[in-house]
């Protein structure tokens, strides 16, 4: 199952995450991820205030309870104003073009 581990919050988002991905890559389990751009260079439709995600992780588990396992890895499930939200993917995007 693909999950979605969502770093967002106020803080520093240029955390070290290396022990994650070591664990989760080594494990097969680490599909990809990225930081993402200031969210005040993002465009919103329609207008409205900007989100607090700033960066994402895929990985590949075979249940939730691994997802959640992965994410208690991640800095930002402890640092104070950060968080990590887990949401499943529920299918793959274009499959059908």
């Amino acid at each position: 199952m693909k999950f979605l581990l969502i770093l967002q919050g106020d803080g520093d988002p240029h955390l070290q995450r290396d022990e994650f991905e070591r664990v989760a890559y080594d494990a097969g389990e680490l599909v990809g991820g990225e930081l993402l751009a200031d969210p005040q260079l993002a465009v919103q439709l329609p207008a409205s205030e900007p989100t607090r995600i700033d960066g994402y992780y895929v990985v590949d588990v075979e249940n939730r309870d691994r997802a959640v396992e992965l994410a208690r890895l991640l800095p930002d499930a402890r640092a104070a104003d950060r968080s990590v939200e887990v949401r499943a993917v529920m299918h793959s995007t274009a499959t059908d073009f």
